[in-house]
């Protein structure tokens, strides 16, 4: 499983005997000042079928644990999250076929998100940190590092 936090993501492989996924290894996409600390599990649902994952308050960090998380290496910039209203993501799946036709937001090229705001005093010298982003680009312009094994259709 993959999470993705500003231009850092994780990636958890799924332990049978812990019933958890276990954290991998992370990857820094850009930002030699990028440093997040991603928790070492994550804890399935009460039934223990689904990852249980938390979106950051105000950006498009998606975190393996609740809290507050430094992901850069400066003050002041944290991602917050916690336990609000569920998602149940997996009541209503849509598989999409490579070779098909895309709907169109997957088909959008452009940034996601709002324009960046609250920045860092240091973003003046061209480092540009800040609380809220432009967000991700769309899901075109992401490489695609790892396929789905064991895929059916």
């Amino acid at each position: 499983m993959y999470v993705s936090v500003h231009d850092a993501g994780a990636f958890y492989r799924f332990d049978r005997n812990r019933r958890k996924f276990v954290f991998d290894r992370q990857e820094v996409r850009k930002g030699f000042l990028q440093k997040p600390k991603f928790p070492e599990v994550v804890h399935l649902t009460d039934e223990g079928n689904h990852p249980v994952l938390f979106a950051a308050k105000g950006s498009h960090g998606l975190w393996t644990a609740p809290g507050k998380h430094k992901y850069v290496r400066i003050p002041r910039l944290y991602d917050d999250s916690g336990y609000g209203s569920p998602w149940r993501t997996w009541l209503k799946v849509e598989v999409l076929k490579a070779s098909g036709k895309q709907p169109p937001w997957m088909q959008y090229y452009g940034k996601w998100g709002n324009p960046h705001s609250k920045c860092h005093p240091l973003s003046k010298m061209g480092l540009q940190i800040c609380q809220f982003t432009d967000g991700p680009t769309g899901i075109p312009m992401k490489p695609h590092d790892f396929q789905c094994r064991n895929a059916t259709g």
